[in-house]
């Protein structure tokens, strides 16, 4: 099975970053892992540390009396973020809502001397945030389970660009699409600000059920996840030219000797032990994925790259659930937690269809 794609066109949009995608930190216990954990979230004051509670499961239901009501907001370049947001936190801080505030830190840093109270709200690094699009509901419910309690909450996050980086910017697309399903029955106002271009102002409104300027209006343009999704996939793989090293597979028996290989190749590539085990734990779940619902054989392509160690797994079926493994699976499921437990471990996961094909990336240097 071929570890490199074919060349063909890509349907996606450049340059278009998306709200607070919470830094999930790998935290090895005995026997077990947390998932879902709200990244530390330093309160305005700068002395606070805030930690959410951890859960697979939505917190959020009906019974709360509320529901999600996310907006997306456009503003001219001319403007700048903090004169957009700091209104927007000052209302909802005097209504007595918890404020989450994604921003950069020297906006961020603004706030302080800009609002008349800092009560209620936590502020983090959008920077930080958004570097791993596929934990960000599993940090939205930790946060949203720690505030809970104390009624309305709302989510004010700016859009960050990045254009370098085309699989983790349309990533970004899906997970802004879905985010208004998974958190329906949150008592939340989700907020996302980005700068208005031509370009990307489309997908923003296909993305958002409502739109903010002054007024809260009802976006006829939304799309529902999955139409968002079929409109906007993920750019063909990167070609990384021939793997260092391939695996083919066709039976669960043979997972034992593919764990094995990937431990190897994560200790060469110099990961430290536990994002090493990551790797081997998420690598295992997909690829028995592809043994058990895929069309053996299967091939796991590995690559050790200047920044990253990159395993492809890939079969001869075609994936047809777009949404799996981006939404938590209820805690009453016993099984289908493969794919949403890769998308914790890793700090990327892609995925194509057509043939069934995820590449999972670690990131060899961790920030400090």
């Amino acid at each position: 099975m071929p570890c490199r794609w074919p060349t063909q066109p890509a349907f996606w949009l450049p340059g278009l970053g998306w709200w607070a995608v919470g830094v999930w930190s790998s935290r090895k216990g005995v026997g077990k892992r947390n998932w879902g954990a709200v990244g530390d979230t330093v309160s305005n004051a700068g002395s606070e540390v805030h930690r959410g509670r951890r859960g697979m499961a939505s917190v959020c239901t009906s019974a709360q009396g509320g529901q999600l009501v996310h907006h997306g907001l456009l503003h001219p370049p001319s403007v700048s973020v903090a004169d957009m947001v700091t209104p927007l936190i000052a209302e909802r801080l005097a209504g007595h809502e918890r404020v989450l505030a994604a921003l950069p830190a020297a906006i961020a840093g603004q706030l302080h001397h800009r609002l008349p109270t800092t009560v209620g709200l936590h502020t983090t690094d959008v920077g930080e945030l958004y570097h791993h699009p596929g934990r960000v509901l599993g940090h939205y419910l930790g946060w949203i389970a720690d505030t809970s309690l104390d009624g309305a909450a709302t989510i004010i996050a700016a859009a960050q660009l990045d254009t370098n980086h085309r699989h983790r910017t349309a990533l970004w697309m899906h997970v802004d699409a879905l985010i208004t399903q998974a958190l329906a029955d949150c008592d939340l106002t989700l907020i996302c600000v980005y700068p208005h271009d031509p370009v990307t102002a489309a997908a923003i409104r296909h993305a958002h059920p409502s739109l903010l300027n002054g007024t809260a209006t009802p976006n006829p343009d939304h799309f529902p996840a999955d139409q968002f999704i079929a409109h906007y996939p993920l750019p063909p793989p990167s070609d990384l030219g021939e793997p260092d090293d391939i695996h083919i597979f066709d039976h669960p028996d043979q997972l034992t000797e593919l764990r094995q290989r990937i431990g190897d190749h994560a200790a060469r590539a110099g990961l430290r032990s536990s994002r090493g085990e990551d790797l081997v734990l998420a690598v295992s779940e997909v690829a028995s994925n592809a043994v058990e619902h895929g069309v053996p054989p299967a091939a796991v392509c590995l690559w050790i790259t200047s920044t990253a160690v990159i395993c492809q797994v890939s079969d001869n079926g075609q994936f047809t659930q777009p949404l799996a493994g981006l939404l938590p699976p209820p805690t009453s499921q016993n099984r289908g937690r493969g794919l949403w437990m890769a998308h914790q471990l890793c700090d990327e996961l892609y995925r194509w269809p057509h043939p069934t094909t995820l590449r999972l990336h670690i990131d060899r240097h961790e920030p400090g």
